[in-house]
């Protein structure tokens, strides 16, 4: 999560003076701002900290400006990120687009891609997404808890989140195009190190 209150940061420095400039992470946890990576990760990148916190518990209860410097952090590069939402863009017209977050069922992967779609014959544009991410480090995990997620629409900029009808789509989806077939809809799904995945609309 992030907030405006509490945004994730990157800060971007020579943070162990050896002319080559680091990316660091943070988020904040209650109202303490810390990095992203843990002291093993940190390490790799800036042996050098090993020295000064020789136990997780003293990293730990360090905050960032005494971990990393309070002068090199003010001197950073700053980036930062305060909304994380997978969302829908309703244009209203005239350049003016209204941010709608979706249903909590579609917040919990990444999507890389989404097509419309008439999943229940209405006159209202329907959305398939997919995605997926597997290669986050070993102590994030995958991001694949999504497999095919159907957003009905309910007009006025509502949608309702519901699974396609029998199918699972595993894998991280990549690409989704839509072909015709005589007179039926068909989607090519390309998934990344996987095989093409093919639906049929009915």
């Amino acid at each position: 999560k992030a907030t405006k209150e509490h945004p994730v940061r990157m800060y971007y420095y020579d943070f162990d003076d050896n002319d080559k400039k680091e990316q660091l992470i943070t988020y904040y946890l209650g109202n303490k701002e810390i990095p992203f990576s843990n002291k093993d990760e940190l390490l790799k990148q800036l042996p050098g900290m090993k020295k000064k916190y020789l136990y997780a518990e003293d990293f730990a209860k360090a905050s960032l400006q005494e971990q990393f410097g309070k002068e090199k952090l003010r001197e950073a590069d700053l980036l930062s990120a305060d909304f994380f939402d997978n969302v829908v863009l309703i244009n209203e017209g005239n350049w003016k687009f209204t941010l709608k977050s979706l249903p909590w069922q579609a917040q919990l992967a990444p999507y890389r891609d989404a097509i419309v779609v008439n999943a229940n014959n209405d006159s209202r544009p329907d959305i398939l997404l997919a995605g997926n991410f597997d290669h986050s480090n070993i102590q994030m995990g995958k991001y694949n808890a999504d497999m095919g997620t159907l957003l009905i629409n309910k007009g006025n900029g509502n949608f309702a989140c519901e699974n396609l009808n029998g199918l699972t789509l595993r894998g991280e989806v990549r690409h989704i195009r839509k072909i015709k077939s005589g007179n039926k809809e068909i989607l090519i799904l390309a998934r990344n190190n996987d095989s093409v995945k093919v639906i049929r609309l009915n």
